[in-house]
């Protein structure tokens, strides 16, 4: 587990690294992410110790959105003023999101099928 924890901070280090040395607007730890995504692609599989680790973290996931909820509720002037940019922004992103999602599904359902064709 240990292993696991240090390639996932080795990787939000270099995001980090990237986004400090660039001055991007995206945060290092997005960064980091899509480096470990990409090492993972490339690698074309995982190792247990970050598998073990990830399964770990994600039981606690919920307890990340904490955090969220609170500065939600401090920013209740912010969100009134901009109720509707925001409820058009959730609403548009939601349906990108489920459109692209049922089209990687369909589209991966699809080759798989044709995988077991031959």
């Amino acid at each position: 587990m240990l292993k696991g924890i240090i390639t996932l901070l080795i990787f939000q280090f270099i995001g980090e690294c990237i986004s400090k040395l660039f001055s991007l607007l995206v945060p290092g730890a997005v960064i980091g992410m899509i480096l470990l995504l990409v090492f993972l692609i490339i690698r074309k599989k995982s190792f247990h110790s970050l598998d073990t680790t990830v399964s770990f973290f994600l039981k606690y996931l919920p307890l990340l959105f904490i955090p969220a909820a609170m500065g939600i509720i401090t920013q209740v002037d912010t969100i009134s003023k901009e109720f509707l940019a925001i409820s058009i922004s959730l609403f548009i992103g939601t349906v990108l999101s489920l459109a692209i999602s049922a089209k990687l599904l369909d589209y991966f359902a699809n080759k798989e099928s044709v995988k077991n064709e031959f």
